[in-house]
């Protein structure tokens, strides 16, 4: 092992055994002595955040354009001994640092207090035993185990196990499962949909795939349409009020007046060209949204975010769901010659495996299920024997007793069904309009097809 605190990223390439080699591991994983040394060279197993301090955070609201202009007013008030317009200015700017701040410091502490609940545990070997750790104390070299429902703790190759299925929508955005088996790798913030196996750390915390896409993400600086906004108004006024008290001050120079009358004057000016109040009417204002919205389960951490959703058109997503519920569903069934709709979802139901867990297969299962009638159906056909589906033929098939009599029913992509068919021309144009149809509205499209009693293939929708 080398002795700064990265991981190579060339051990993502590595042989299992090479990387045993170079991690000084092994199947029995680290002594408790060594993971406490590889813990202190390469840091805990969670992603750095930035905080600033509370006094910097709130001192934060007194700086930009328009405090700069309230500021300024409330120090000419002072100098020219009208306290009243000093206390009005005064109270009017830390109400609005006060409101900004508490909100934030609310949201923060609700956000701290789920980050608690949702803290990551993970089964590991260390001194030669199996045992559940803190994911944040995982260290490159330690064994882990994966199982059905895990949040994957940290990079790691697969190495002892059949096969896992992982949810990797949070870093790719697509919501099938990816297909894993030994030697491949599984990253940081994956999900267990199937399977059960072992895995080297390779990564953990900021050097970890998704602590990588993470570092950019808090790189990025942007200003929201409502900060530009606000920042355009307190630059023209700024200007504006230069303008006017710079043409004041040249007056009094001509007319002989003195300071004090001139200041006054300025004074006049600044209360009058400075919205004191328009920076409170918004933090509050924004502070009720951000309330009604935590009413409704959501937390708001930047109120300037409140502004920027009331302003969107259009909000575009893609079909994976990753900004919804993450979960597939079945929106439409069409049918094609001689079979109902019914008939569609009973046939998809026998080509699918409630045990295996697929998203698909749970989706056409539970739509299926709902109506009374299917279930009679299905009650009255029994599987004899399921293939799962095959990345290679892109289909699943079942074999089904009904009776005395058998049949054979596929579920997969519609290319695939129609390559089962012997005369595919006769449905293949209005298959290939109806994926057409569906594409339009971001629906995946997914063929079924049965056999008849001499054995040949039918498209049933």
């Amino acid at each position: 092992m080398n002795g700064n605190n990265t991981v190579e990223p060339e051990f993502n390439n590595l042989t299992i055994d090479e990387l045993k080699e170079k991690l000084q591991t092994s199947e029995k994983g680290l002594s408790s002595e060594e993971a406490t040394k590889r813990l202190s060279q390469y840091g805990p197993n969670s992603l750095n955040e930035h905080k600033q301090h509370p006094i910097v955070k709130f001192l934060r609201s007194f700086w930009g354009p328009i405090p700069w202009m309230i500021e300024i007013a409330a120090i000419l008030s002072a100098v020219i001994h009208h306290w009243e317009d000093f206390w009005i200015i005064s109270t009017l700017l830390v109400l609005n640092a006060v409101v900004g701040f508490w909100q934030e410091h609310k949201a923060d502490n609700a956000i701290e207090l789920l980050k608690k609940k949702l803290a990551l545990k993970s089964r590991v070997i260390r001194d030669g035993k199996w045992q559940e750790i803190p994911a944040g104390q995982l260290v490159p070299g330690d064994i882990i185990r994966l199982r059905l429902g895990d949040v994957v703790p940290a990079d790691a190759k697969l190495t002892k196990g059949d096969y896992l299925q992982l949810d990797e929508s949070s870093l790719t955005g697509e919501s099938l499962p990816v297909e894993k088996k030994s030697s491949d790798m599984a990253y940081s913030g994956a999900v267990v949909k199937q399977g059960e196996m072992n895995g080297i750390v390779t990564a953990t915390g900021m050097n970890t795939f998704f602590g990588k896409t993470a570092k950019l993400v808090q790189e990025a600086k942007t200003t929201s349409h409502f900060q530009r906004a606000v920042i355009k108004i307190g630059n023209y006024l700024i200007v504006f009020a230069f303008v006017l008290v710079s043409l004041i001050f040249i007056v009094s120079l001509f007319r002989g007046e003195s300071m004090l009358h001139f200041i006054q004057f300025a004074l006049v000016l600044m209360v009058a060209a400075i919205p004191a109040a328009m920076p409170a009417v918004l933090s509050v204002t924004m502070a009720v949204g951000a309330s009604a919205l935590a009413r409704k389960e959501a937390i708001v951490s930047r109120l300037a975010s409140i502004e920027e959703m009331a302003g969107m058109d259009i909000l575009c997503s893609d079909k994976t769901g990753t900004i919804t519920k993450n979960e597939l569903t079945l929106a439409e069934v069409v049918p094609f010659d001689k079979f109902t709709g019914n008939d569609v979802l009973v046939l998809g139901t026998l080509a699918s495996s409630e045990e295996d867990h697929d998203p698909i297969d749970s989706a056409i299962i539970e739509h299926t299920l709902a109506d009374e009638t299917n279930k009679n159906t299905l009650n009255e056909l029994e599987v004899t024997d399921f293939k799962p589906f095959d990345p290679v033929i892109k289909h699943t098939e079942s074999t089904v007793k009904e009776g005395s009599s058998t049949f054979q029913v596929a579920k997969g992509a519609p290319q695939a069904i129609l390559s089962l068919m012997k005369h595919p021309e006769k449905v293949e144009e209005q298959v290939n309009n109806q994926v057409e149809a569906f594409a339009e509205k971001g629906y995946r499209a997914l063929g079924v097809a049965r056999t008849d009693k001499r054995g040949n293939w039918t498209y049933a929708g």
